[in-house]
């Protein structure tokens, strides 16, 4: 066997080899929609499971809420996660593994609970940690 051939599908294995091993690392890594808020009372009798309406100046699209706030959207495999709920003000994480961003994001409230509006923000882009990205306006109505 000629040794280009040789070396070519010894690249193919390593490559190989190098993807299982990245998968079986990835699937060691704590999933972030598993984060919750750390007790359901905290949500003072709001519960946002459901279907609600995101909006900003580009974009609209759904978002599945369960009962902590965390839940996805169909923009690059996205999904939300709620971290803190305090007096009215509602604050998280999104995710976009699909294009390999993240961030945060805070919204107010509105005394029903139907209506949310507030801002999000870059924290990632790709390796980029401090991306400098501006931050933009979003709302969320409830279906």
């Amino acid at each position: 066997m000629k040794r280009s051939t040789i070396r070519n599908r010894s690249a193919v294995f390593v490559a190989a080899a190098v993807l299982i091993l990245l998968q079986g690392c990835a699937s060691l890594a704590p999933d972030k929609r598993e984060a919750t808020l750390e007790t359901a009372a905290s949500l003072d009798g709001f519960n946002p499971a459901g279907l609600w309406l995101y909006e900003d100046k580009l974009v609209t699209g759904e978002v599945d809420l369960d009962e902590q706030g965390n839940g996805s959207y169909p923009w690059e495999e996205g999904f939300f996660v709620t971290e803190a709920w305090s007096d009215g003000t509602w604050r998280g994480t999104w995710h976009q593994p699909g294009n390999n961003r993240e961030g945060g994001f805070e919204l107010r409230l509105t005394d029903d609970y139907t209506f949310a509006f507030g801002r999000w923000w870059y924290t990632r882009i790709g390796e980029n940690t401090a991306p400098g990205k501006p931050d933009g306006k979003f709302t969320l109505t409830r279906f």
